[in-house]
């Protein structure tokens, strides 16, 4: 199949030999979304980049990586436009608050009996500009990863990739059925099954030598693929790298 532009990154994640293709995606999308905000670009002074950052705000993650990315100032004016417009909405919250009242030990629970604070406060908890970028890449990634399997060797690359991590093969298997005619998903589930299934085996295997290999008794025996077991474990459970660098502006 000939490369389009958005199938190039969908390609090079497969041939990464990341544990998996799709949080090599993520984290490439996550920097360049934080580098884009908080760069000598300066998109943050840009009235829509910031009137979005203000209406979305950052999830304590993002907020973590924006201050370990370094560029304090364009942190600190980001923050202030976010925080008078949330101060501003909280005071107005809690001017109309009226007490919901105690329940009775068999009253009704969910929004119906939530005051309108509650519900404005988990509203704006629940988004962050940053994800809300990464999300909007992952699904067209997605949906490029099943145009693909039409093309033979984009399949052998699957094939011979290691699989992913479980919270990617979830997205997967959740986006199959809309995404894939019956003759490919024919294909699908054998070849995602066993790749999930050595590989889940195959880093097991590293993690147990790894414990072992602190036995006394193994000292002497190589490590084989176990030093990093830890956090490519982590990886294949909820797709970190607990092992990367602080993403910087700037090495320091």
């Amino acid at each position: 199949m000939k490369e389009r532009i958005h199938t190039i990154p969908v390609n090079e994640a497969f041939l990464s030999g990341d544990e998996c293709p799709f949080c090599y995606l993520e984290r490439q999308v996550e920097q360049r979304v934080i580098k884009y905000t908080l760069g000598s670009g300066a998109s943050y002074m840009e009235p829509e980049v910031r009137g979005e950052t203000d209406r979305q705000g950052f999830c304590g993650a993002h907020l973590k990586k924006m201050y370990d990315f370094g560029n304090t100032l364009g942190n600190a004016l980001i923050l202030q436009t976010y925080f008078v417009g949330l101060f501003e909405e909280m005071e107005q919250e809690m001017d109309r608050f009226r007490s919901p009242g105690k329940r009775g030990l068999f009253g009704r629970k969910g929004e119906e009996g939530e005051s309108t604070l509650v519900q404005w406060m988990r509203k704006r908890q629940s988004t962050c500009y940053v994800c809300g970028k990464i999300e909007y890449n992952m699904e067209r990634y997605v949906e490029t990863f099943f145009y693909l399997i039409k093309d033979g060797e984009f399949r052998e690359r699957v094939e011979n990739s290691k699989g992913f991590c479980m919270r990617h093969f979830l997205r997967l298997m959740e986006a199959a059925p809309d995404l894939l005619p019956n003759s490919q998903l024919d294909w699908f589930y054998p070849t995602v099954f066993h790749l999930m299934k050595s590989n889940m085996a195959r880093v097991k295997g590293d993690l147990d030598w790894f414990i072992d290999k602190h036995d006394y008794r193994n000292a002497t025996a190589a490590w084989g693929n176990s030093r990093d077991a830890v956090s490519r474990t982590m990886e294949k459970l909820q797709g970190l790298h607990p092992a990367d660098p602080p993403f910087r502006s700037e090495p320091r």
